[in-house]
C-alpha cells in the first residue's frame, strides 16, 4: 500500500493521527539479512506502535507504521531523510514517533535523525526513545524530545510509556516538565519555575549535605569532557611491531571464549594464521557478517600488511590479533576491555596497533 493511497483511505478520520518508524527488525522483516531494504509502510500498527497504539487510543490512532532498513538509512543518511520525509508529510501525522532504538547504533541515529526532521521541517512535534550511550543520543536530543531508555527491548514497555505520555502532552499542548520529571535526556534549556525555598537556602542545604556526606543534587549540572591524550608518535615505523585489535567478533569456530554477540566484556587473543586458515566464526550481531565471511580481509587486513611488511614499510606484523565485540556494549565495559588488551600488548612490545572495526 502506498503512503497516497492510506491518506485517502483515512481522510475522514475524527481521531488525530500517529505515525511511527521503526526498522527492519521491529517492522518484522528479518534481521541483518534485510537490513538494506528501503522504506515501505504498512497500514496502522506494527511491532512496537501497537502498544503506542493502545497507549493514545483515546485520544489519536496510529494510522501508519513507516518501517526502512538499518543499513539503507546509515549508508545514504540525508538522502534516506529526504525520501522519509515525502512518505510521512503524505501520511499527514498530528504527531510522529521513531523507535525506541535502545543502544543499536545505526537504529539509534536513524531515529533521530528523522524525528528531528519531521519536526524541524514538517512542523510535527515528534518524539524517540534511546539509551543514553548510543550515539544518537548525543546528536538529537537537544532537537527532538529523546526519552531515556534501557539498554535493549526488554525494557520496551517502560519506554514506550513514557514515550506515550510526553506525545500525549504535545498532542494537547500542555507543558512539560524536566527531564527527570519526565524521562526524557536533557535538552539544554533552562525554564523559570516557582521553588519553595530561596536559592540561597537552597545552596546552604546542599552545601551542608556535602559536608555532612549526604546525597544531594546539584541544580547545575556541569558537563563533564574526558579528556584522552593522543598516543605519542612511533619513534621508527621501520622497526615498529604493528598489531592487529578489532571489535567485529571474530573468533574460531567452537568460540571457545565465549565472546557474546552483543552487550560483550570478552576480549581474547587468536593467532593471524589460525583464524585464516580454519573455519571462524562471526560473533556479533550489529553487522551483516556476509563480506567479511567471503573475505576476512575485509576485517583483518592481514594480506595488504603482509605487502607492507614483505617491502619495508614497517618491521614487523604482530602474530597475534585480539578480538572482541562491541555491540550495545557499555562505555564502561569497552574501557574494560580496552585497558586489558593495551596493557597486554605493551607486554608483547608491539609498537602500535591498528583497530578495524565494522
Amino acid at each position: 500500500m502506498t503512503s497516497g493511497e492510506l491518506v485517502q483511505k483515512t481522510s475522514e478520520d475524527q481521531k488525530l493521527r500517529i505515525v511511527c518508524y521503526i526498522n527492519q527488525f521491529f517492522g518484522q522483516l528479518g534481521g541483518e539479512e534485510k537490513a538494506d531494504v528501503g522504506f515501505l509502510v504498512k497500514e496502522g500498527p506494527v511491532g512496537p506502535a501497537l502498544l503506542l497504539h493502545s497507549l493514545l487510543k483515546e485520544e489519536a490512532e496510529v494510522v501508519a507504521t513507516v518501517i526502512c532498513g538499518d543499513n539503507y538509512i546509515a549508508e545514504n543518511l540525508q538522502e534516506s531523510v529526504e525520501e522519509g520525509l515525502k512518505i510521512i508529510t503524505d501520511l499527514k501525522p498530528s504527531l510522529f514517533f521513531s523507535g525506541p532504538a535502545f543502544n543499536a547504533g545505526r537504529y539509534g541515529i536513524a531515529c533521530g535523525a528523522i524525528a528531528s526532521a519531521v519536526q524541524e521541517r514538517l512542523g510535527i512535534p515528534a518524539v524517540t526513545g534511546l539509551f543514553p550511550e548510543n550515539p544518537g543520543a548525543e546528536m538529537y536530543r537537544k532537537k527532538v524530545y529523546v526519552v531515556k531508555t534501557g539498554i535493549n527491548a526488554g525494557q520496551m514497555r517502560q519506554a514506550l510509556t513514557k514515550m506515550a505520555d510526553i506525545g500525549r502532552k504535545l498532542l494537547k499542548n500542555e507543558p512539560i516538565g524536566s527531564a527527570d520529571k519526565e524521562g526524557y535526556l536533557p535538552r539544554g534549556f533552562l525554564k523559570n519555575e516557582v521553588a519553595e525555598k530561596p536559592a540561597a537556602v537552597r545552596g546552604i542545604d546542599m552545601l551542608l549535605d556535602k559536608i555532612a556526606g549526604r546525597p544531594f543534587r546539584t541544580e547545575l549540572k556541569i558537563p563533564e569532557f574526558e579528556e584522552i591524550p593522543p598516543a605519542p608518535p612511533v619513534k621508527d615505523i621501520k622497526t615498529a611491531t604493528i598489531a592487529l585489535v578489532s571489535d567485529g567478533g571474530v573468533v574460531p569456530k567452537e568460540n571457545p571464549d565465549k565472546i557474546k554477540v552483543s552487550q560483550n566484556t570478552i576480549w581474547a587473543p587468536y593467532k593471524l594464521a589460525d583464524i585464516f586458515a580454519n573455519p571462524f566464526l562471526v560473533a556479533h550481531s550489529g553487522y551483516h557478517p556476509t563480506e567479511v565471511r567471503e573475505n576476512l580481509n575485509r576485517l583483518l587486513p592481514m594480506d595488504v600488511l603482509k605487502e607492507m611488511e614483505a617491502e619495508g614499510v614497517f618491521g614487523s606484523l604482530f602474530p597475534i590479533f585480539y578480538s572482541c565485540s562491541g555491540n550495545t556494549t557499555t562505555v564502561q565495559s569497552c574501557k574494560a576491555m580496552g585497558t586489558g588488551i593495551a596493557q597486554k600488548l605493551l607486554d608483547e612490545g608491539v609498537s602500535a596497533v591498528i583497530l578495524t572495526s565494522t
